[in-house]
């Protein structure tokens, strides 16, 4: 498995496939197997070089504790130091949640190296409230110290979706310490503050359930070449793992705006 170094911490990836650079970036508490198991990979590689990143503070990359290592900065430096390594001017990025986040980040940041984005899960990457992380972030990280991960973990499943079992022990498994450090309020500064002028093109995906007031298609037509797909009846893990879903828009997506 190659690795890269920035900024002191260790950046681990996997390549496979050929074709047009595609740079996949998963969510908190997973790691790159998640777009194995769901059924990305097998499909992706049949036209894409597929570059699967271990983001810092999961899988095999390094784990800090301390939460100034996952300022939104040093992920970008990350996915760019990747791209780096393996020698890619251009190259688009699916990122799922969190890494939809960095997606957005790095897209911003090197615009002239990411001709399109897509995220699932993630469609505003403007900084949000200290309120809301009160209310939405801080439960999470209390439970992780209280009981550990497994409770937290299965609280994202519903009726609809159970997550596969390799990808639920992965999650357990996780680092405690560095799943709360990413997760810190002193981040929250972090995003995009202003999407006036946001050039690349982006494809955002949102379940129906985890985005009621359908923001994704709101947030798309802030920007000037943004474009979204709600997915009926999904909540966000079942919108992250529906790859039969989504790639099919995706493909389509990226064969418009990365030639």
């Amino acid at each position: 498995m190659p690795q890269v170094a920035n900024d002191g911490v260790v950046i681990h990836y996997e390549v496979t496939g050929a074709g047009r650079p595609l740079v996949l970036l998963h969510g908190w508490l997973c790691d790159g197997s998640w777009w194995s198991e769901t059924g990305y990979i097998d499909d992706l590689r049949q036209d894409h070089m597929l570059i699967n990143i271990d983001m810092r503070g999961h899988g095999q990359s390094g784990k800090p504790h301390e939460p100034a290592a996952y300022h939104g900065a040093s992920f970008v430096g990350d996915v760019l130091a990747v791209g780096d390594a393996e020698g890619l001017d251009r190259f688009a990025i699916w990122g799922l949640s969190y890494g939809g986040w960095v997606s957005w980040l790095t897209a911003s940041a090197a615009p002239e190296r990411v001709p399109a984005f897509i995220t699932t899960g993630s469609w505003d990457p403007r900084p949000t409230t200290y309120e809301d992380w009160l209310t939405d972030t801080k439960p999470e990280l209390d439970a992780i110290r209280d009981s550990g991960l497994a409770g937290v973990v299965a609280g994202y499943e519903d009726d609809t979706f159970r997550f596969p079992s390799a990808i639920m022990s992965g999650m357990i498994r996780s680092d405690p310490e560095a799943m709360i450090a990413c997760q810190a309020s002193e981040l929250l500064s972090d995003g995009l503050t202003d999407l006036e002028g946001f050039s690349v093109p982006a494809l955002l995906i949102a379940g129906e359930l985890e985005d009621a007031d359908d923001g994704a298609a709101t947030v798309a037509g802030m920007i000037d070449h943004g474009a979204s797909l709600r997915l009926p009846g999904l909540g966000h893990a079942a919108a992250c793992a529906g790859a039969e879903l989504t790639i099919p828009t995706a493909r389509a997506f990226l064969d418009r705006w990365f030639e």
